[in-house]
Order: C-alpha cells, then structure tokens, then sequence
C-alpha cells in the first residue's frame, strides 16, 4: 500500500506576512537541547537547523537537498523584501529632493523635515540605511552629540594648556579622540572636517587659560554635564581601551543563547580579560 503524501500550498506573493510572521515567531521559541554533551537552550528553529545542518554534515542526501533549499528561499525573500523597500524608500527621497528643493527656492535654508533626502542611502544588492536623524527625536539626540563634540575639544584645548603641549608630535588627548569617534558617527553632511578641528584648536590656543577653564566648563554644561571646573578627561589610551570593549559587549548582548544572567556573567569576564591583558 502506497502512502498518498498531501501537498501544502500557501497562496503567497513572496516576501513576509502573517504565517512566516508566526513561522518565524514559533521559531524563537526557547528550548533545552544537548550540544556536546550539555544542555543547552537555543531557540526550536535553531535547534531545527542544528540538527539538520548535523545530518547534511554526516552526508544525508536529504538533508543537504532541505539545507540547500531553505537556505535558498530565505535568500529569495531577503532580496523580495529588499527589492520592495527599495522601491518605496527611491520614491520617498525623489519626495524629500523635490520638497527640500521648493522649501530653500522661497525660504533659503532647509527645511527641519526627516530624514535628510542626503541621508538615504540606497543599494540594489544590500537594500536601504537611513545614516542620519530619522525622526524629531533622533534629530535632537544628533544636535547633543555635537554639542559633546565641542566640549571634547574645548577639554582638549585646556589640558593641552595645561599640560604645556604645543608641538604637532605630542600625543592627543583624551578629549581630541572622544571628538574625532563621535564626529564619525554623524551624518557625513554634519562631520567636522579635518580643517574644521584644526581652526578651532588653533582660535582656542589664543585663550589664556582662565577663558579656557570658563569655556569647557560651560560646554559640557551645554552638554548636559556637569564637570568640576578644570577636571581632566582619562588618557586616550585608556579610553581606546574601553572603547574597544564595546564589540565584544554587544557581540555578548545579541547572543540568543544565553540568559540574563549569562550574559553578566560573560561581560563580566571579558572586562577582567582585556583589563588584565591590557596591563600585561
């Protein structure tokens, strides 16, 4: 006797909507499974695809022919979605272009409208990133970060003065490499240029140091700190130290398998890591 196999079949046009929306929320379920001999949660499509990848591993010709197949069609959606937000987001910066245009014709400025047509960025392949203020609120949180920017660099200014630093080989502040990361994390529209630093450093070395004090006092104020007059910032060794602790916290933070406390406790090791192995 022959076992009639029935054929599913899901009326869709591609891309995600409500069943692969609820697949996909089945999926992140967390369950307990054994990996090398100790348990384990991961979610049920993890463990799913684990044990798939495991056979097609151990060259089960059907599980390679699953394998392939899935990897294939999340790949077709992938690009179906990207496709179709690219097509939204081009008409959405013509918009922002034709708008911006009209608003300097009778005004001659910009107009304080989200996001900057500047700011969307568009590829085919990759599909669309959105690389400066998205909303009101992004846009103030962009305006902070350069009002930071100044302090750090006022900060600079007045540690270099006092600490007697004046020729080009000295090494930077701590103050002038917290300005230059956070200058790179604004849109390219709103960078400080490299000319731009070395004016304001060179109009700032004019200042006694009394007007120094007074300034980078006022600019973290400005800020939102609220800094001793003539406190001092960390050296810039340290702060590259710290710095460079932030991929692994958030490498840490995105793993799916582990548990609140799990990822202290693995934060937790990394800082002591890399405090040690920094005073080696």
């Amino acid at each position: 006797m022959t076992k009639k196999i029935t054929k599913i079949t899901i009326d869709d046009d591609g891309g995600m909507n409500d069943f692969w929306e609820l697949v996909e929320a089945v999926g992140r379920t967390k369950v307990t499974i054994l990996m090398d001999g100790h348990p384990t949660e991961a979610s049920i499509e993890s463990a799913v695809l684990q044990k798939l990848a495991s056979s097609a591993l151990n060259g089960s010709v059907q599980s390679i022919r699953q394998f392939n197949e899935l990897q294939r069609l999340a790949a077709e959606n992938k690009q179906l979605d990207i496709k179709r937000s690219v097509t939204e987001w081009r008409a959405i910066k013509k918009a922002q272009l034709r708008k911006y245009a009209d608003y300097r014709k009778i005004h001659g400025c910009e107009p304080l409208d989200f996001p900057h047509p500047d700011d969307i960025w568009i590829d085919d392949r990759t599909g669309v990133r959105i690389l400066g203020p998205y909303d009101h609120d992004e846009y103030i949180a962009m305006r902070n970060t350069k009002r930071i920017i100044d302090a750090c660099l006022w900060q600079d200014a007045l540690e270099r003065r006092m600490n007697g630093l004046h020729r080009e080989d000295d090494p930077p502040s701590g103050g002038l490499l917290l300005a230059e990361l956070l200058n790179q994390t604004l849109p390219r529209r709103e960078q400080l240029r490299g000319g731009d630093i070395v004016f304001r450093m060179m109009r700032r070395e004019a200042l006694s140091q009394r007007q120094l004090l007074t300034k980078a006092r006022q600019a973290w104020l400005d800020a939102g700190y609220i800094i001793k007059r003539g406190a001092t910032l960390r050296s810039s060794c340290y702060i590259l130290r710290i710095l460079r602790m932030i991929p692994d916290a958030k490498r840490i933070c995105d793993t799916d398998d582990l548990d609140d406390e799990q990822q202290m406790q693995a934060l937790q090791d990394m800082i002591r890591q890399r405090m040690a192995s920094a005073t080696d």
